[in-house]
C-alpha cells in the first residue's frame, strides 16, 4: 500500500522526469522535512520504484523507475 507521502514523492519525481532530484530538492518541492523524505525514499528504492541515478559529493540523486512495456503482437 502506497502512503500519502510516498505518493507525493512519486508524483514529484514523475513530474520532474527525466531530471533527477536530491532528497533536499524533493523535500522543498513537496513541503515535507528532508528526514521524512529520506525515510520514505529508502523504502521506495527497496521496492524498485525509484533508483539512485548518480551521486554528487555526498548527495544522492534519485529518479523514478519507468517500466518498459513490451510490444505484444496479436494475430
Amino acid at each position: 500500500m502506497v502512503s500519502n507521502i510516498e505518493e507525493k514523492i512519486l508524483k514529484c519525481l514523475e513530474k520532474e522526469y527525466p531530471k533527477d532530484l536530491s532528497i533536499e530538492e524533493i523535500a522543498a518541492k513537496i513541503g515535507i522535512h528532508r528526514n521524512t523524505v529520506s525515510k520514505y525514499i529508502w523504502g521506495l528504492e527497496k521496492e524498485g520504484k525509484v533508483k539512485i541515478s548518480r551521486k554528487i559529493g555526498r548527495a544522492k540523486m534519485y529518479i523514478i523507475v519507468k517500466k518498459k512495456i513490451d510490444n505484444v503482437r496479436y494475430g
